[in-house]
């Protein structure tokens, strides 16, 4: 009976130092690391228009018909315009190659207004297969493999007193958290941006009726929506390097607060990079 009393003291006492060495903490900023890639990767796996995103593709699908009856309006107007512009040209002559390439440009338009919403799905489920296809289709657990132990075991292996481990451990679950809630509110707002711009593509293709620089217009809103659908590859490809760009110690220290610093500004590289993954697109392919 002494024997289990004085097991319990002692196994109470062992509880409380693991606590103040900082190991729960970093252990489980791996869960919630791993956790939130794991949630970032399998909304980007998600059909914006499908599945459990059916009802609020509906929501927009009502809009663009909506707006639809003003994108025709416009439409009209913008091939007028076009017709007039080139008609009172007096550096070239409006011949009949030119005005049945007038028509035609305008059946193109009409076409492009009318299948616009339909195919937008269909090319999200594109986005979505080539996603699946980086993050890896049947075997998704295997990218989220952040270990916080290991972590912990680099650290408390450096110059580091009892109390700063335990005070730094917290800061790393903190700063953990706050990059990866930065890593799901982008995938999400990718999203939402889709949304933001979906119901407004009869209103921007009409302005390819017009042809010129007005027709400028119609061609950056495709522009940005292959944009915002191709994004979630490059999202997709800087979650699945995540794990092994962090683990990869490249300071040769023993100061322990140097190797945590390396791991928060690596933490930090991944979630900007992500939150940048626009900026990137539009630059890597003009998008």
């Amino acid at each position: 009976m002494n024997l289990g009393l004085w097991d319990s003291v002692t196994g109470f006492f062992s509880d409380i130092g693991d606590f103040f060495s900082g190991k729960d903490f970093f252990e489980a900023a791996g869960y919630a690391w791993n956790d939130m890639m794991q949630l970032a990767g399998d909304v980007l796996t998600k059909n914006p228009s499908a599945g459990t995103y059916k009802d609020t593709w509906e929501s927009i699908s009502t809009i663009y018909t909506a707006l639809n009856a003003v994108a025709v309006s416009l439409l009209c107007v913008f091939f007028l315009y076009g017709f007039c512009r080139d008609s009172c040209d007096l550096h070239a002559d409006l011949t009949f190659d030119r005005t049945i390439k007038m028509f035609i440009r305008l059946i193109i338009t009409t076409n492009v207004m009318s299948l616009a919403l339909a195919w937008m799905p269909k090319f999200m489920a594109w986005g979505k297969q080539l996603t699946q296809v980086i993050l890896g289709k049947n075997d998704l657990h295997t990218v989220y493999d952040f270990d916080g132990v290991k972590v912990y075991e680099n650290i408390s292996s450096g110059d580091f007193g009892t109390m700063t481990a335990f005070l730094t451990s917290i800061l790393f679950f903190v700063f953990t958290c706050v990059c990866g809630f930065i890593v799901v509110l982008t995938v999400l707002n990718r999203i939402l941006k889709i949304y933001m711009i979906a119901p407004f593509a009869g209103l921007a293709l009409s302005t390819l009726a017009a042809g010129g620089q007005t027709a400028q217009v119609g061609y950056s809103y495709i522009k940005t929506f292959f944009g915002y659908v191709l994004t979630a590859l490059l999202i997709a490809v800087v979650i699945v390097i995540s794990n092994t760009f962090i683990d990869t110690v490249v300071l040769d220290t023993e100061n322990a607060v140097v190797r945590l610093l390396e791991y928060c500004l690596k933490m930090g590289a991944v979630a900007s990079s992500v939150k940048m993954s626009d900026g990137v697109m539009q630059k890597a392919f003009g998008l």
